[in-house]
């Protein structure tokens, strides 16, 4: 299936899911309450539109977190700006230093996904959203209702993503799920590597036998044909809890967000095989970071592993460089969970929080962009210059007049 028809997918299940969520009889009976307040509405901000209705409802502060770096649009809900030459797409594998191209493709793709999303995707959440909460007045169009977004928090930071301009309301709390880590079963602390498959195992499997470190690996059964005596099998793992032991050398995981920003909270490089979503743009940082190798999905084979994992066992700046990024991440005033919470205090202490409302949102799209003031520029520049030119062509024709009328009194003469 190809990446259009994926996300097209996508939003076609989003929107069915949203219908039968508010059809359920608890979201029913909270929709027509009467006798219900909120200090605020949380709402994940990625296809759930038709949940933004209980924001008029109950007229209260509207949360969104999202549970990654967060898209252009959102962006656009507490007027952030997204400048496409820095700010990759997390659909896209890019990085923040993109060429000519790179660029070109960042910006139509974020474009053509913001015209898909408004005249195709959000019209369908709102005819749910209306559908189920028909019988509020005045109740204003999903369109509308996310740009009374008071709170945006996206589950990133930028020690481990790239720089970008932030509002106040846009509050990057990355990491919300890492806790100090738990002590781990006798058996489990002796292992130096945490596998995570979902691929042909015998090429793992291949590669894992000529290492002389041992594995621990995710798997959905007790054992396998041809399984070394250095391979570890585990139905489950406390996956943050191992990333913490000192032992842990190298990380295999299909680089998702979480993962990855438990990886570099614990200091552990990591190889990662990306399949799709935001995982192919964390393992781009991760590699430009210096903290980890990419496997493509059609380049798996035992060599191309056994590559991979030589490359960071034996080269010690991945190890070096996972552990300075580790003391960056961790640097921080409050932890990102303690961050989640005073912000969203912050706005319900102050009624929404109108101050940190940015003055973009009041701005036509041409008036943001300054295409406005542009043409103005442009225009009066021009018309000075018009200006001068034709008080110049004036001036030339006049002395040329001039001359031919001495030239010809001059013939008269002779």
């Amino acid at each position: 299936m190809g990446f259009y028809k994926r996300i097209d997918m996508i939003l076609n299940v989003s929107v069915i899911v949203c219908d039968y969520q508010l059809q359920e009889e608890i979201v029913q009976k909270l929709i027509h309450s009467t006798d219900i307040h909120f200090d605020a509405v949380i709402v994940e901000a990625f296809f759930n539109e038709c949940f933004l209705g209980f924001a008029h409802k109950f007229k209260a502060p509207l949360i969104q977190i999202c549970t990654f770096g967060g898209t252009g649009y959102m962006g656009d809900w507490v007027g952030n700006p997204t400048p496409y030459a820095i700010v990759p797409d997390p659909f896209l594998n890019l990085r923040d230093k993109m060429n000519f191209w790179e660029r070109t493709g960042n910006t139509i793709f974020g474009t053509l996904w913001k015209f898909m999303r408004n005249y195709y995707y959000l019209p369908r959440q709102d005819a749910i959203m209306k559908k189920h909460f028909n019988h509020l007045a005045d109740l204003p169009s999903v369109s509308e209702l996310e740009y009374n977004t008071s709170l945006l928090l996206v589950n990133h930071h930028f020690s481990i993503s790239y720089p970008r301009p932030l509002v106040p309301n846009f509050v990057q709390v990355g990491g919300m799920q890492v806790k100090p880590p738990k002590p781990l079963p006798k058996h489990g602390i002796q292992f130096k590597e945490f596998g995570h498959d979902r691929f042909s195992k015998e090429c793992f499997l291949e590669a894992f036998s000529k290492l002389k470190q041992r594995v621990l690996w995710k798997w959905e059964t007790d054992s396998m044909p041809g399984q070394p005596n250095n391979v570890k099998l585990e139905k489950w793992l406390p996956q943050s809890d191992v990333l913490a032991h000192k032992n842990v050398l190298v990380f295999m995981t299909h680089g998702g967000l979480l993962s990855t920003q438990e990886a570099v909270y614990r200091g552990v490089p990591v190889l990662g095989i990306p399949i799709f979503g935001d995982q192919k743009l964390n393992m781009a940082w991760a590699e430009s970071a210096g903290i980890g190798v990419t496997l493509q999905f059609e380049n798996i084979s035992s060599e191309s592993i056994s590559s991979a994992l030589k490359e960071i066992l034996e080269n010690s700046r991945y190890q070096e460089n996972a552990q300075k990024l580790s003391r960056i991440y961790r640097d921080q005033p409050l932890t990102p969970l303690e961050q989640a919470v005073f912000w969203t205090e912050y706005v319900i202490r102050h009624e929404g929080a109108p101050h940190m409302r940015s003055a973009a949102l009041d701005l036509a799209w041409y008036q943001y962009f300054l295409l406005d003031v542009i043409a103005f520029l442009v225009l009066a520049v021009g018309s000075v210059l018009l200006i001068v030119f034709l008080v110049l062509r004036a001036v030339f024709r006049k002395l040329c007049s001039g001359s031919k009328k001495d030239k010809m009194l001059h013939k008269k003469k002779d």
